[in-house]
């Protein structure tokens, strides 16, 4: 249910704001946007030519871009960020093999 992510999101929100200081969760969430749009730039990278709307060039640039920010941000912060999604990434591969076992 969608309220439930709300009212957890505020709460994590509150959390940080109340015990970190703002500028570590500022990077921390511009490393999140960052990655999302690195995301969006090497998926639009792959779109075929008939669908697509601008030249490959600006996802390139795009993409490099990203990465050029997340370079400039607190090493904390990316740290953080990295962490945050590395545990993620496991934890949907572990669904992914736990549903995929349960198949079987």
């Amino acid at each position: 249910m969608p309220h439930h992510a709300e009212v957890a999101l505020a709460v994590t929100v509150c959390l940080l704001v109340l015990t970190l200081d703002l500028r570590g969760a500022l990077g921390f969430s511009s490393f999140g946007v960052l990655v999302y749009y690195l995301v969006a730039n090497l998926s639009a990278l792959r779109q075929r030519v008939p669908d697509r709307r601008f030249p490959r060039v600006l996802q390139v640039v795009g993409a490099v871009g990203c990465v050029v920010l997340v370079a400039t941000l607190p090493v904390r912060s990316v740290v953080a960020g990295v962490g945050v999604l590395v545990v993620g990434v496991a934890y949907r591969g572990w669904q992914l093999a736990t549903a995929s076992r349960v198949r079987r």
